[in-house]
């Protein structure tokens, strides 16, 4: 039987935004980010119907599969918002567009003051603290580096966190890459990337992480949500498709300015760099000092 991985759109949703993974959300989060809520609850709930109508309403569907995989918003008992995304390709310009979503969620609130905020006319006093979760299946910065990196305000020479009045960070950002192998293994953070990686867990794994596996086991889904499922790897395999018969089409030119035409086209779209040197047999040094030439 096919596999599925947790990383398809519609099963990582399922298993940290239905009604009843709450817990699996709070642990995920506290898993990668080190921050404990009380509560956190998704903006928006998974259900199969309303993932239909957002499946069915999405422009050129196999370009959004193939690029971005999950888009999340919760909200913290204390108004914080932490976004959650899982990019399978890497497309130009990733650090911008983190940090740019990180400063949205930061900022949305804004003139939204709660009522006892709201005598005091401070549009600044709606903000709160914003974290963002990207979890990356490339090799975002350098390959032996640590797959887990978090990006915060820091004061340069004492490096004490930038805190607000109530004493919480105010931004914090996270990659989790499942490219990266170094990690520490006797963290929960470790079981997360094998079991998005590989769809399995092993037995040291936190209970809420096997609960997260059997919550997206195919044998147990509704058929519609095996039918959507099945919609989203054939549009990614169309897609892939159209990657591999481009690709052909280069090596039958065979020139050596051609294939680095190709590759920075297919750089551009967001193709990974493993991928391009691959296919048109450049190096991936090549492909690689053809990115940071394009950027």
């Amino acid at each position: 039987m096919q596999k599925y991985l947790p990383t398809n759109d519609l099963l990582f949703r399922k298993l940290l935004t239905s009604e009843d993974s709450l817990y699996i959300l709070k642990a995920f989060v506290k898993d990668l980010l080190g921050i404990e809520f009380q509560s956190l609850m998704p903006k928006e709930t998974y259900h199969i119907d309303s993932y239909k109508k957002r499946f069915n309403e999405i422009d050129h569907v196999q370009t959004e599969i193939l690029r971005t995989e999950v888009d999340i918003l919760a909200i913290g008992e204390d108004g914080s918002h932490a976004t959650i995304e899982c990019q399978i390709q890497p497309h130009s310009y990733f650090h911008e567009r983190s940090l740019f979503y990180l400063a949205e969620a930061f900022r949305s609130p804004f003139g939204s003051s709660d009522k006892k905020e709201a005598g005091k006319k401070n549009n600044f006093s709606s903000l709160r603290p914003a974290y963002g979760i990207n979890i990356v299946d490339f090799h975002l910065f350098d390959r032996k580096d640590n797959a887990l990196q978090l990006f915060r305000l820091l004061n340069e020479e004492t490096h004490q966190p930038f805190f607000n009045e109530e004493n919480k960070e105010l931004l914090i950002l996270c990659f989790l890459s499942l490219k990266n192998q170094t990690i520490e293994k006797q963290k929960a953070a470790y079981h997360w990337q094998y079991f998005l990686k590989t769809g399995e867990v092993e037995p040291e794994a936190p209970d809420y992480i096997k609960e997260a596996k059997r919550k997206i086991d195919f044998l147990t889904l509704e058929s519609e949500e095996k039918e959507m499922i099945m919609n989203i790897e054939k549009s990614k395999a169309i897609s892939d498709a159209v990657f591999v018969t481009a690709m052909e089409e280069g090596h039958k030119k065979g020139r050596q300015e051609e294939k680095q035409a190709l590759a920075i086209e297919f750089l551009k779209i967001g193709v990974s760099i493993e991928q391009v040197a691959k296919a048109t047999k450049l190096s991936t040094e090549e492909v690689d000092k053809l990115w940071r030439e394009q950027n």
